[in-house]
This record gives C-alpha cells, structure tokens and sequence, in this order.
C-alpha cells in the first residue's frame, strides 16, 4: 500500500513549499532528490548491467524490476501471469519496496533494470539531474468527475463544499510536497482559492482515515484503495486530475536509466512490448486485475470488489506530460522545465 499502519501521529509535520504561510518541517524532496543522485551517480561508477543482452524465448534473459505495492502495477503482474514477458524471453524478478525513491538507485546502478514510479516523482528527479527515461506507461486516471483514483474527501457533515473551502484548513497527503500535494494545489486554485493558504499534514494513508473520522484532520487527498476505505461517512469535493485536464492523464510510469537504455536497446524494446500487451490486456480484463491485488497487497477482499482501477493503455501522452510540468512548475516541485524528450524515451512516444 502507500502507507503503512503506524499509530497517529503525536505531531504530524505541516508544510508549505517556500513562499508559502506554514514552515516546511518535513525532509525538502529536493534533498532527498539530490542525496539519490550523489548514491546513484556513485553507483553509476560500478558499471551498470552487461550489454547487449538480446532475449529471446531460447535465451532468456532475467529482469529485475522495481515496484511499490500499489494497485497500479497490478497489471504487469497479470500480464506476467499471462505469459506476456516469458513469450519475449523475459523471465520477470520483482523486488518490492515501500516508497520510490529507495527504487531510483538501483536502476541507476544496473541492480535493477526498470522501476515503476508516479511521473510526478520521475519529473522532479530528472528536473534534479538524474538520468532516468520513461519506457513505459504504468496508469492512467479515469476522467470520470467522483470516481477517479485520487479525490478528495471531507466528513459527511463538514461545511467545506469546494476545494476553495479548504483555505486554512489541514488537509492530509501521504507525502509533502509530491503528487498528492500538488493534486490538492490544483483543486484549491482550480476552485478559486489560495493553496498557500491549506495546511497540509504528512500522514500515512490509513491514519488519515481514522483522523478525518476524529476530527483531526478536515480532509484527505486520496489514493485508491484508500478512497473506498474512506468513502463510509464522507463525501467527495474535488477529483483533482480533472482540474488539470478535462480526460484522462497518464499518472504513473515504468523508468529505467539512459545507460541501460545506451547498452541494452533490445531488451527495453522487448520489455516495452511486453509491458504495453499487459497494459492491453489488463485494461479489457478489469476482474483478473482486481483477482491480483491480494498477491502483493494487504487488502479487505471487500475493498478489492469496490476499489476504483486506474485505465490502463500503452503510450505516454504529450498532453500529459505537459499537464504535470505546468502544475509541477507552478505549485514549486521542480524549477526546471522538463520536456517531453527529456522525460519519455523515444520508443515509449505515445
């Protein structure tokens, strides 16, 4: 899941980026960004993985892939189950991790040949000077107003009604100043209100559920499958990703790093097609993605029936990328621009 189950909290951090009303006391991602890249550039000194690995279903070739336990990835597993990457000569090793930026390493040292990431944090790490390339889509949002993966909430009795409400408020993401975050940026400015003006509280996702309950926190910008977990006595004011665009976004991301790209252009190729079959496959095959989840999350099976899955379609849209570019200069989490070329390999265009 994107959280863990810790207890609540006794004084959770509250930020606001610079510039903004709250003092930003949690770890600056820009920091943490830059110790990633001071690892991953000395890792980049032992030599990366061997090149010219060619797979094919007599030789294949084993690939040590990098996920978080997420409902997004979900896809890749099925797509494994279905034989999509043995018929490539892939033989599929995944290593799990609890947040992506412990991922970012060991790609960029050749430990791992690919990793699944949102695009926001693949947008600040390349903004920061990490070479990463996007090779593939992970997911998309819906594009349906009030069933998307990310809304947010507020108790069914709260007074706020819009995301301009907010103003003043404390508002719960799992994570300062990353997507969550900047989603909450866009709903609030989208509906006429100041975001530097929103308390923000770091919390995992499953105390945020009991906080909104108790009145700690006034809402929660959600992620499935924390939104149906939330969804009993609560209400949805905003789904963010519509504020940014009025369809569709790509959302998350499968990266690896340009010198693996450099040595081994045979095996991404293959490693896209067989990523891009299972995003087919999984997005005409919504019940065998919910019948994955259980594998490689802790999940009520209740929750499982009920939870909302992103889309799933190969290709990364340039319309997207420029959607998180803009809100990700806009609300501070990078101060570069980031091109599409920059970000998204050349044989991942969509």
């Amino acid at each position: 899941m994107y959280g863990s189950g810790q207890s609540l909290p006794q004084a959770p951090p509250m930020g606001r980026r610079p510039g903004g009303t709250m003092e930003f006391r949690a770890m600056n991602r820009r920091t943490a960004l830059a110790a990633a890249l001071a690892l991953s550039l000395t890792a980049c000194g032992s030599g990366g993985s061997a090149a010219g690995l060619d797979p094919t279903p007599q030789t294949p070739v084993t690939v040590q892939a990098g996920f978080i336990p997420v409902i997004d990835v979900a896809a890749l597993y099925l797509g494994d189950k279905q034989g999509f990457f043995t018929s490539r000569g892939i033989k599929l090793d995944i290593n799990t991790a609890q947040g992506g930026a412990a991922l970012v390493p060991p790609v960029i040292s050749g430990q791992y040949q690919f990793a699944f990431s949102n695009v926001v944090s693949v947008l600040a790490a390349r903004a920061q000077g990490l070479p990463l390339k996007v090779i593939a889509s992970g997911s998309n949002s819906t594009g349906v107003e009030g069933k998307d993966v990310s809304m947010i909430r507020v108790p069914e009795n709260s007074p706020v009604r819009t995301a301009a409400d907010l103003v003043g408020k404390k508002v719960g993401v799992n994570t300062l100043n990353n997507l969550l975050q900047m989603l909450g940026d866009v709903a609030v400015s989208a509906a006429g209100g100041d975001p530097a003006a929103v308390k923000f509280v770091e919390m995992p996702f499953p105390d945020q559920v009991t906080a909104l309950g108790n009145g700690t926190l006034d809402a929660m910008v959600t992620a499935e499958p924390f939104d149906t977990i939330a969804n009993k006595g609560t209400r949805v004011i905003s789904s963010p990703y519509l504020d940014m665009a009025k369809s569709s976004l790509t959302t998350s991301a499968y990266f690896t790093s340009e010198q693996q790209l450099q040595q081994n252009p045979k095996l991404f190729t293959a490693l896209k097609a067989a990523i891009d079959e299972s995003l087919t496959y999984a997005n005409a095959h919504p019940d065998e993605v919910r019948g994955q989840l259980s594998s490689f999350m802790k999940i009520d099976p209740a929750v499982v029936s009920q939870v909302t899955l992103p889309t799933f379609a190969p290709g990364i849209s340039k319309d997207s990328v420029a959607a998180f570019v803009k809100a990700a200069k806009q609300y501070n989490l990078v101060s570069a621009d980031v091109s599409y070329d920059d970000l998204v390999w050349s044989g991942a265009a969509g």
